[in-house]
Order: C-alpha cells, then structure tokens, then sequence
C-alpha cells in the first residue's frame, strides 16, 4: 500500500486528492488546518486508510508535531497543494504587505518546511516523487501582469523545487512542479471551468506517468512544460 500525504487537504483540490486517493486505496496522510471539522472529517471516517492530521505549514512546531504522527514510515508520494491567493483581480499596485508575507510564508516557505521535514520519509520510499503545485502564474515569461503577491510566490516555490531537484534525486526522490488548471473553488472563484475532481484526476494522470527523466519539471495538468 502506498503512502500518500496531501497538505491543505481541508477543501478544494487538495480534498479531491484525497477522497480520490482514499477511493483506490492508498494510505492518505491529509495534513488539514481544521482535521476535525467539515468535510475531510467525514471523509477520515468513510476511509480507514485516511488519517486527517493537524497541519499549518506556516509554523514549525505544528510541521513538527505533524512529523511526529507520520514517523520514520516511507512516503511514496508528498503533494504540496496548501495555497493562499489574496484579491485576484485587484490592481497589483493595491497589494497589502503583510499579506503578500503571508502568501510567501503559506506558498513558498510552507513547501520547504514540509519537504525538508520529510525528505527521511520520501528518501526511505525509494523512488518517491514530490509534486508541488505551482501556478502558470508563477511563469515570469508569461506573467499576467496582476496579482504581484501570488505570481512571485510561485515563481519562488518554482525556483525553490528546481533548486532541490539538481540534489533530491541522489535520495531516488523525484520533483515535479504542476499546473493544476483554473479550478471552480473559494480560490479560483465560480467562472473556473474545471472542478476539483476534475483536475485532480487530470494531475494525478501526470504523477503516476513520471519517470527519474521528468526531473524538475515545470509542467501543466497535461504534462506539458510550460516557460520558467
């Protein structure tokens, strides 16, 4: 059985890989702020294989505390989907700071805290792929031209995943970065035109058809590179 941990796995797409992950099986890990309330809730108690756990990747001693609950166990897969994304469509210039930290802290600083915390477990997997969930914001040949705050985290978190993929691969760990697509949740708004079941699946198609060659890529929910 394959060991599958999901960071902001309260809501949207993050749920999706979890209940979908859950469905076939797999041990699933759902690192959630609130584990006990809403959704992910019921969903630990429909699927035994489903453990939710405390998680704000924001702090240290809860990515700690969360560490503690996993152990030393291999991971097979690690998906960094907890996100912020503050005023979409405001003008860039209106941005407020401390929350443009936030969104570093929760976008970009967050996946390190969470894979550098668990680099032990993925390494002990053997051929573990971690798979973080970028933007085609987060793109500098293509950017849109708005959202500052939310475009440089991901440009950030990209930089970061690139990085560690020239070192993570000695550990037989894998790192691809992906573009889920415009997803119908509180944060891609209502005129998305994809759900998260959807773009789950369609970015769960892309992890199971990696290979070591795939090695710090930048990809959309096809698969296909996108610009750095």
């Amino acid at each position: 059985m394959r060991t599958i941990i999901i960071t902001g796995a309260d809501m949207g797409l993050g749920f999706a890989f979890a209940e979908q992950y859950a469905e076939e099986g797999a041990r699933v890990i759902a690192g959630c702020l609130n584990p006990s309330g809403g959704e992910i809730a019921r969903l630990a108690k429909k699927y035994p294989n489903l453990t939710a756990l405390k998680l704000d990747v924001t702090s240290d001693s809860s990515m700690a505390a969360f560490k503690d609950k996993v152990g030393d166990q291999a991971v097979d897969i690690l998906i960094n989907n907890a996100g912020v994304h503050y005023r979409k469509w405001s003008v860039p210039e209106e941005v407020v700071f401390a929350d443009w930290e936030h969104t570093l802290q929760v976008n970009t600083i967050g996946p390190a805290r969470v894979s550098f915390a668990l680099r032990a477990n993925l390494a002990k997997a053997g051929a573990a792929r971690l798979v973080t969930i970028s933007s085609d914001w987060g793109s500098v040949t293509n950017h849109p031209g708005t959202a500052y705050d939310y475009c440089s985290s991901k440009a950030a978190v990209n930089s970061l995943m690139r990085g560690m993929a020239t070192r993570w691969h000695e550990d037989g760990i894998t790192i691809l970065m992906v573009h889920p697509g415009w997803t119908r949740t509180s944060m891609g708004g209502d005129n998305a035109p994809s759900t998260p079941e959807e773009n789950a699946r369609s970015v769960r198609k892309v992890i199971e058809s990696m290979t070591t060659i795939d090695n710090g890529r930048y990809v959309d929910n096809a698969g296909i590179d996108l610009p750095w």
